[in-house]
């Protein structure tokens, strides 16, 4: 099973576990910094209300090799270090391998669930707030234990179905973000693949493929969160800025 239709369907997955909820996408809070490196850490989504954050590992970018063991170790130290700080911040963290199976995957959503509800119900957070996102945790939940449920019943067929909902939905979306732009700008021409971007909503990525040229090129970038995305060139314009390589 390709890994983009698993992250597609972990999208979707996600998209209808946390109806209700505020969703922030790429997000690096100002405290989660790694204290070795002072770099910033990231979060994949975060739902700031509960709150809980997500995050995807388990896949690189096509072409890249396999890691060294000093490259594997310094990404585990960052994936501990991302744990330790959501933990001392008050985030429950919930870390999706996207090469293990879905269901097991769904499993420790649901603990991540449970111990958040668990959280809240003891913190010292208003009332009124609690009567809103208890039962909005609760309803989450039960979501998600059904999403189970199909999943284990026809593993394959859901994660198919679940990927398609999500490009339905993206495409849905895409359309919404696609505001008018000025045809003579043009962006390809100063993109070659390998070039890193960062992209207003979706963060930062590295340039896989272009295709044509001029205002009518699409762009193909692979965002960090494990996105693969294609744009038409005149619809960036003013919506990305280049990254050092």
């Amino acid at each position: 099973m390709q890994s983009y239709t698993t992250v597609s369907a972990w999208r979707e997955l996600l998209a209808r576990i946390f109806s209700g909820f505020s969703e922030q996408d790429n997000v690096s809070p100002p405290w989660l910094v790694n204290p070795s490196t002072r770099r910033r850490l990231k979060l994949d989504k975060f739902y700031p209300e509960v709150p809980l954050a997500v995050r995807f590992v388990g896949l690189t970018a096509r072409g890249q090799g396999r890691q060294s063991d000093l490259e594997a170790l310094e990404n585990e130290e960052r994936e501990r270090v991302r744990a330790e700080l959501c933990r001392t911040h008050g985030v429950h963290l919930a870390t999706f391998d996207l090469s293990e199976e879905l269901v097991k995957q769904v499993d420790g959503l649901l603990s991540v669930l449970a111990r958040a509800s668990r959280s809240l119900a003891q913190s010292e957070r208003p009332d009124p707030e609690k009567a809103q996102w208890m039962p909005a945790l609760a309803a989450a939940r039960s979501r998600a234990e059904q999403l189970r449920s199909r999943i284990a019943r026809a593993p394959e067929q859901m994660v198919e179905s679940l990927a398609a909902s999500w490009r339905d939905r993206d495409a849905a979306l895409a359309l919404q973000l696609n505001l008018p732009a000025d045809p003579a700008t043009e962006v390809s021409w100063v993109l070659t693949p390998g070039d890193r971007l960062r992209h207003a909503r979706f963060g930062d990525g590295v340039v896989t493929r272009i295709d044509g040229s001029g205002p009518e090129a699409t762009i193909t970038v692979l965002f960090d969160a494990a996105q693969e995305r294609t744009f038409q060139a005149n619809l960036l314009a003013g919506k990305i800025e280049a990254l050092p390589s």
